[in-house]
């Protein structure tokens, strides 16, 4: 794991490596699940399914290729969250809170099946999502 240190500028954040399991490249912004591939706490793949919910365990900060190590962030401030449009403009507002969804993040009231007792709560939101976008947001770890 990486600890950024808390300071006067910014959030203390925490890191930490990941294999991709997925097949296919994990982006930027996506939520990753340590639990659906091996349980094994090094193989991740992209929290997208109902399955892969209760794993999640951070967001991508860069984009990591197929049978490749790279970093996801488990606390702190991220800088982008994709947010899901699931089919229909929809509107985030700062502080809900994001659970991962089908096609990224989606703003519902967070449980242990939806968010393995962790969400994001939106900061820097766009005024509506009717396509793919991005937000910031404070990772909660409850458990």
């Amino acid at each position: 794991m990486i600890f950024k240190k808390l300071n006067r500028d910014g959030a203390e954040n925490v890191y930490r490596p990941v294999l991709n399991a997925q097949g296919a490249t994990i982006t930027t912004g996506y939520g990753v699940s340590l639990v659906n591939t091996s349980t094994d706490g090094i193989k991740g793949v992209i929290a997208d399914a109902a399955a892969d919910y209760v794993g999640f365990t951070g967001i991508a900060i860069e984009d990591i290729a197929n049978n490749d190590i790279g970093l996801i962030q488990v606390n702190g401030f991220v800088n982008s969250v994709l947010l899901s449009h699931v089919g229909s403009s929809i509107t985030i507002n700062a502080n809900d809170p994001l659970v991962p969804a089908p096609s990224g993040f989606f703003s519902a009231a967070p449980s242990y099946a939806n968010s393995g007792l962790r969400f994001v709560f939106a900061s820097n939101v766009p005024v509506a999502v009717s396509a793919a976008a991005y937000a910031s947001g404070l990772i909660n770890r409850m458990g």
